[in-house]
């Protein structure tokens, strides 16, 4: 095999903070993505959230690159990839359906269609290095990016992959994973996707810390047992967060969690004991480079905003109808937390907070600021933009 040809041949990490030799960063379709919309408002607004989307990411790239770190770009994919050159953005179901751009990567059902494939913009959604292995959690890039020109063969895990397969080959009907009661109540707000839950799971679920993985438990009530009988060279403790967890903790540092005011006091005494905890107090839930949003929230029920959403409803219809793969809760998300550790005394992040940087400094973290505007649009900070692929150091027990 020539490992050449692979941008990523080798990788080693086991905790989110020894210091960082290589990176993935995420991408964006080019701004043509959106060129056949026949309504040219709509068009540039949508045409100008990738193009700016993909400036700051050059931004990051050339910060990461600047202290040291190579820096591997996830392609942009645009309309190639998506089956979609000589047609028009589709507008119905008939035409997405004409054009192949929903067969696998989207979910047609009721009369609704759950929108375009997402372009690779944050890989650590569905990846995450675990030790000399990553784990791909998701199967929802299989159309836009030929994972094999990025990642070795060797080092990648695709977990459920033969599952999914028989599957889609009607040879099972379920997955491995057994959904606890809570994630089945959320599936039904998603039009009773039962199945997806039973193959995939989120990356971000898990926080290693040298030996030890913390798994959230709260969906998947099976999901430890699955990850250590498969990685043995681990051991788990268990948390039950739910959802994306980088967006309520994060473990810049041997010794510190960063997390939400949401989680009570006393919350990691079993799974870090001993460990110094700062919360974010008063987070900046719905402020960014784009203005405070918190009095427009109702426009798109809290899970997205750009500015133009106030006055554009043709936006926020097409966003609604085509684009829900691509958006998330940002009312939610608080991303002081989702930062990107260089080393233990360094960290990317994307919202200053005086506060929040008083007390990093404090713990002997300076942290460095990344310009990132439509982090309210795509509900990501630098933690989720981002899949650490080598670190320095090795496996070890931090809790002797």
């Amino acid at each position: 095999m020539d490992s050449k040809k692979y941008k990523v041949n080798k990788v080693n990490a086991y905790n989110g903070w020894d210091p960082l030799k290589q990176v993935v960063l995420g991408n964006v379709f080019e701004p043509e993505f959106f060129e056949d919309i026949k309504d040219s408002k709509l068009r540039d607004l949508l045409q100008q959230i990738l193009y700016e989307t993909r400036e700051d990411l050059d931004g990051i790239q050339k910060t990461l690159e600047d202290l040291g770190v190579e820096v591997v770009r996830m392609p942009s994919n645009g309309k190639t990839a998506l089956g979609m050159t000589r047609q028009s953005s589709p507008r119905t179901i008939n035409e997405a359906a004409e054009i192949g751009s929903l067969e696998s990567q989207s979910v047609m059902q009721e009369g609704k269609v759950w929108g375009l494939p997402k372009p690779c913009l944050m890989p650590r959604d569905d990846f995450i290095t675990l030790g000399d292995r990553i784990l791909y959690t998701s199967h929802l890039w299989d159309e836009v990016i030929d994972q094999s020109s990025i990642f070795n063969p060797n080092c990648l895990d695709t977990l459920f992959q033969n599952e999914f397969d028989q599957y889609k080959q009607g040879k099972i009907k379920y997955g491995p994973l057994k959904p606890t009661d809570h994630l089945l109540k959320d599936e039904t707000d998603y039009d009773g996707r039962y199945f997806d839950a039973t193959f995939q799971f989120w990356a971000p679920l898990i926080h290693r810390v040298g030996n030890r993985l913390i798994i959230d438990l709260q969906d998947w009530s099976n999901i430890d047992k699955l990850l250590l009988e498969r990685y043995p060279e681990f051991i788990g403790a268990n948390v039950a967060m739910g959802g994306h967890n980088d967006g309520m903790m994060n473990l810049p540092k041997p010794g510190l969690v960063v997390c939400s005011p949401d989680l009570p006091k006393g919350y990691f005494d079993k799974t870090l004991p001993g460990w110094d905890v700062l919360r974010i107090e008063h987070p900046n839930y719905m402020k960014g480079d784009l203005g405070d949003w918190s009095k427009d929230k109702h426009i798109t029920n809290g899970k997205w905003w750009t500015p133009e959403a106030k006055s554009n409803p043709e936006l926020v219809n097409y966003v609604e109808d085509w684009l829900t793969n691509w958006v998330g809760y940002s009312e939610e998300s608080i991303f002081e937390v989702n930062m990107l550790a260089i080393n233990p005394e360094c960290s990317l992040t994307i919202n200053y907070q005086p506060e929040v940087h008083k007390a990093l400094n404090k713990h002997g973290i300076e942290p460095i600021y990344c310009r990132f505007r439509h982090r309210n649009f795509w509900d990501g900070g630098l933690h989720c933009l981002t899949l650490d692929t080598v670190r320095e150091g090795g496996i070890q027990d931090y809790f002797k």
